[in-house]
């Protein structure tokens, strides 16, 4: 028998896109950005749960994921860290460091597994929550010698709420998409 052609990847890869690659514009990015940006300020003033969550993490790991570049990722990170330090009071440049990190982590993770599935993306979300709560929890304590307390139940809590709220949030956003 004779076995139909098949072509082996070399060791080390990127796997290939079953699906056309999309985006979003540029337009739309830095429109949901300031909406979320927005969100997270406004929304804990009317329902307390959501101070629990990290809106600008979730659509930083989104449009780092989605751009599969790692250099726009990064700058991604350091722009939506640095426009949420802005609206904080705490020191200026701890969440523009850790959402960087973030940025970088989630457009070279994109490159080397296929993240257009719901599921991948929302268990993403989860493990980069986890990242960004040990990289927060590290600057605090011993950077900036603060008393910061680390509860790692709550934490891995919270890291299954945010990737159920990434599982939604990115399907909605995933609709302003466009072939690229």
């Amino acid at each position: 028998m004779r076995v139909s052609h098949i072509r082996q990847l070399p060791i080390g890869s990127p796997p290939r896109r079953r699906r056309p690659l999309e985006r979003l514009a540029p337009g739309w990015g830095i429109a949901i950005v300031l909406l979320i940006l927005s969100a997270q300020s406004l929304l804990p003033l009317y329902i307390n749960v959501a101070a629990l969550f990290d809106l600008p993490l979730l659509i930083t790991v989104f449009l780092a994921i989605t751009e599969r570049n790692v250099p726009r990722g990064t700058l991604i990170g350091a722009a939506v860290g640095l426009a949420q330090d802005a609206l904080t009071h705490g020191p200026m440049g701890v969440f523009g460091i850790i959402k960087t990190i973030i940025g970088y982590l989630s457009a070279s993770v994109s490159l080397v597994i296929e993240i257009d599935y719901p599921g991948a993306r929302s268990v993403l979300a989860a493990l980069f929550y986890l990242i960004h709560q040990l990289l927060y929890w590290t600057m605090q304590s011993v950077l900036l010698g603060t008393d910061a307390a680390f509860d790692p139940a709550r934490t891995l809590v919270m890291s299954a709420a945010h990737a159920g709220l990434a599982l939604g949030m990115f399907q909605l956003i995933d609709r302003l998409k466009r072939p690229r």
